[in-house]
């Protein structure tokens, strides 16, 4: 039979339609029509809980085209149930004499059943009509319904395609912009779990000696056990793969004579499947990416990994492995300039401290002069109390500027309020009495999120201050808090982050000239006399480390504007 114009005007819109969820509404009313049906429903299999979820629908009684219901798989659970765990369409005119009907529309006295399939043959969802006549469907209302079955499939591979798109795109941007190996792997293995819907994921990488393979990451019970455990080569599925360079899918592993079931985030038993791609890098395997998926509790329900699963995954191998070779490509030119850093640190700290120490020297001379009088003048004591005191704190002062320098990368997270640190920092920093006037906005929607707070106190305080230093004489400084989209701002194209906190420290001083933008960031350049042209520099070394941004985008001549980007991650 020639399908009906309908269905074809469908196909259009489904095509041009780009939500999913809009486009399965199409075609669930479309098929009110071309079926002469009261009631459509799609419902998709969940594959995280193994349950079929109501998608879209049609007809009086269905609510909200958005609402979603959900659906047991199993023998017993009705028609859609039924068709579900068996795979094959049903076509029933009298539903009172179908023992497998369930009731939901009472008006209903037909209904029709067919299972939608992918390419591999497996249940995906179902898309289910239902009509108040009895023997209201014929066998072209069953070759519509298949057609539409099979037009709910092409939107459920086009979403699938997309989400996988996403999870690349996601990754790309993780490797361009993660500053060390811990934040690369994190935010890879986040995605693959996302989109793979895993439920449970570990990544190995080969240790230095090359002998073994550690876990740097788990989104299993295996995560308190990062760098704690390890496979040999060879050793298992999951050393097998790291020495190899070749890739594993197995369904019910356990009966390969290469399982060992040594490390496994849920107990060997309980496994169903098995999926292990090798992070390769110039021809030699360095690690594995590892996912397993649990038995279910429904025997219905099939969640056995796909060759889909695998390809997409050995993309996301492929890309970590760039992206490790870029990081460490970059952590040993960091380590080459911060050796150079490290000898005019050594140079100029050196050179501060001994203009200190010459002058304590000059101090304890005079003392010694003072004491062998028979009666030293006590404002003489007190201004050379003063200078020993000046001399101390500017020593501290530089060995403080020392010590934040070398552990500004060394972070502790923990979950903070962003806002209530800014505010307590400014109590701190900010003059009780000061000619300057204070301007703070805090955003009302800012997640608490892990940062280490100790060290972006210092790094704000270091902004607080340098302000102020430029406005001796007066002016108006602005503090804000907001949340931003990676699209708000041009300087996070291609971060791998979609949403971030934002601080700004806003000015009235004389601003920065701009071809000094990226200079003042850098170790020992300083406009200021005092210190050691480090304090920046630090700020810097302390948002980098957090995976953020920090610059400067005032207006040369009218203030300087500082802004710190974190990544919202909880």
């Amino acid at each position: 039979m020639s399908l009906p114009i309908a269905f074809t005007d469908l196909i259009a819109k489904v095509a041009r339609e780009p939500d999913s969820s809009k486009a399965l509404q199409e075609i669930s009313r479309a098929a009110l029509g071309l079926t002469k049906s009261q009631h459509v429903l799609v419902a998709v299999l969940n594959e995280e809980i193994g349950e079929l979820e109501g998608r879209a629908g049609a007809g009086d009684g269905f609510g909200d085209p958005g609402q979603r219901w959900a659906l047991s798989v199993g023998g017993r659970e009705g028609i859609v149930g039924y068709v579900a765990a068996t795979g094959a369409t049903v076509v029933t005119g009298n539903v009172h004499r179908d023992s497998r009907y369930l009731s939901v529309f009472p008006s209903t006295q037909s209904e029709m059943a067919v299972p939608v399939t992918d390419h591999d043959g497996r249940i995906r969802g179902v898309l289910n009509l239902e009509a108040d006549a009895l023997e209201a469907y014929e066998g072209t209302d069953t070759v519509l319904a298949c057609a539409l079955a099979d037009l709910v499939m092409i939107v459920l591979e086009r979403e699938a395609h997309l989400r996988r798109e996403e999870a690349l795109m996601r990754v790309g941007g993780a490797v361009g912009s993660a500053v060390t190996e811990t934040d690369l792997i994190e935010q890879v293995i986040r995605v693959a779990e996302d989109v793979l819907r895993l439920q449970a994921c570990s990544i190995f990488l080969i240790e230095p000696s090359g002998e073994k393979f550690v876990l740097r990451s788990s989104t299993g019970r295996l995560r308190d056990l990062v760098g704690q455990i390890s496979y040999d080569r060879g050793e298992g599925f999951t050393g097998w793969v790291c020495d190899t360079g070749q890739p594993i899918l197995l369904d019910n592993p356990q009966g390969d004579p290469r399982w060992r079931g040594k490390y496994v985030e849920f107990p060997s038993e309980q496994v169903a499947s098995f999926l292990a791609v090798p992070i390769v890098w110039r021809g030699r395997g360095i690690g594995a990416i590892r996912a397993l998926r649990r038995k279910s509790d429904n025997p219905f329900y099939d969640n056995r990994f796909r060759t889909g699963d695998m390809r997409l995954l050995a993309a996301i191998a492929e890309q970590l492995a760039i992206g490790l070779e870029s990081v460490r490509s970059t952590e040993r030119t960091i380590r080459g300039e911060r050796m150079i850093a490290w000898g005019e640190l050594s140079a100029k700290s050196s050179h501060m401290i001994g203009n200190r120490v010459f002058a304590l020297k000059g101090d304890l001379n005079e003392l010694r002069h003072l004491l062998a009088e028979s009666s030293p003048s006590a404002d003489e004591l007190r201004e050379l109390e003063r200078s020993v005191s000046t001399n101390v704190r500017r020593i501290e002062e530089i060995l403080q500027d020392f010590r934040d320098f070398v552990t500004a990368t060394q972070l502790s997270r923990e979950p903070t309020d962003l806002n209530t640190l800014v505010r307590e920092t400014l109590e701190e920093v900010f003059p009780r009495r000061s000619s300057v006037q204070l301007e703070t906005e805090y955003a009302a929607d800012l997640p608490e999120f892990g940062i280490d707070g100790k060290r972006l106190r210092r790094a704000v305080s270091e902004l607080i201050e340098n302000s102020l230093s430029y406005m001796d004489k007066g002016g108006r400084l602005s503090v804000s808090t907001s949340v931003v989209d990676s699209e708000d701002n041009e300087r996070l194209y291609g971060a791998s982050a979609h949403r971030f906190a934002q601080i700004v420290i806003q000015d009235t001083g004389p601003g920065v000239e701009s071809g000094k933008k990226t200079l003042i960031f850098q170790p020992f350049y300083s406009g200021r006399v005092r210190g050691m042209g480090l304090g920046l520099s630090i700020v810097k070394g302390i948002v980098d480390a957090h995976g953020g941004q920090v610059y400067e985008a005032g207006e040369p001549g009218e203030g300087a504007k500082f802004v710190i980007l974190l990544p919202l991650t909880t």
